[in-house]
């Protein structure tokens, strides 16, 4: 199998079949990669033909834009581009956040796609057609995911079998996504009127022991709840709060950088602006310029 194998000094990792069938024993197979972004990194309109495009969050949250709509997704979902569409991260920069992306061929363009049978060929072609552009497969899909990788740096004598059940695996849980983790009733009512709050009150500081008492946990239970229900950290939920309310003001207002900080709570207007471009990738000037409709 001539393929190739990309690492950098970062967490970033790839295989990538550029040479189409010629060049894979598993030619459906395009891209499979996985990257962790401590900060927003460029992610400008991009397309496959002919192919489908998987993002499963592992951790943190991303935004996508396809066809002028946008679509959210966090730890443990996952995201898809049908063959063609034009899609990109929201203001072309996709945000803190840990992914694994793959890119297959079309079943529906291709005869013998992953050596089904024919009608299986057809059924699941129509099905990923009608699939939701978000699903919540949980946790479990970082195991067809993991395995996929591990045969392909280590070869074996079952690789082009285990990659082509990856492969499956993976697509059946887009098909058949599950519920969001279950928490208790009474937990779960409380973290959505503490979510209100933090909406509702960005600006506030708030501690862990008062999220806690909110939630009726104990202090060493706050981080698991926000990461089982919302895939993030306390702190990476609020501060993502509040760069979406940021946001709005620099949109919508004429309001300076400086007092939007200050109403947000932050210290200071450049811990704000250090905040922000780490999760959008931009200034909150850069923002404000790119976001209002540009006169002539």
């Amino acid at each position: 199998m001539r393929t190739r194998m990309r690492k950098t000094a970062s967490s970033r990792w790839m295989y990538t079949n550029d040479r189409g069938e010629a060049a894979s024993d598993v030619p459906e197979l395009i891209t499979l990669g996985y990257d962790r972004f401590s900060e927003a990194i460029p992610l400008p309109d991009h397309r496959h033909d002919r192919s489908y495009e998987f993002v499963y969050m592992e951790s943190g949250r991303a935004t996508w834009e396809v066809g002028g709509a946008s679509y959210a997704s966090h730890a443990g979902q996952l995201f898809h581009t049908r063959p063609g569409e034009v899609h990109r991260a929201r203001s072309n920069h996709i945000e803190p956040c840990s992914i694994w992306w793959m890119i297959v061929l079309d079943p529906a363009e291709t005869k013998g796609w992953l050596r089904l049978e024919e009608r299986e060929r057809v059924t699941l072609a129509d099905a990923l057609r009608e699939a939701p552009r978000v699903a919540t497969i949980g946790p479990g899909a970082l195991e067809p995911l993991r395995r996929m990788r591990l045969v392909l740096e280590q070869g074996g004598a079952l690789r082009a079998l285990e990659i082509r059940t990856g492969i499956v695996d993976l697509l059946l849980r887009a098909l058949r996504p599950g519920k969001s983790p279950d928490l208790p009733p009474d937990l779960s009512e409380a973290l959505v009127k503490l979510c209100a709050r933090i909406q509702a009150e960005p600006e506030r500081r708030w501690t862990t022991a008062e999220l806690a008492s909110t939630l009726g946990v104990g202090d060493s239970h706050v981080y698991r709840v926000f990461r089982e229900a919302v895939g993030q950290s306390p702190a990476s939920y609020i501060e993502r709060v509040r760069v979406e309310r940021a946001c709005e003001r620099l949109t919508r207002t004429d309001v300076s950088v400086t007092e939007v900080a200050f109403e947000l709570g932050f210290k200071t207007s450049q811990h704000f602006a250090t905040v922000f471009k780490r999760y959008t990738g931009l200034t909150p000037t850069q923002w404000r310029h790119h976001s209002r409709p540009q006169t002539l």
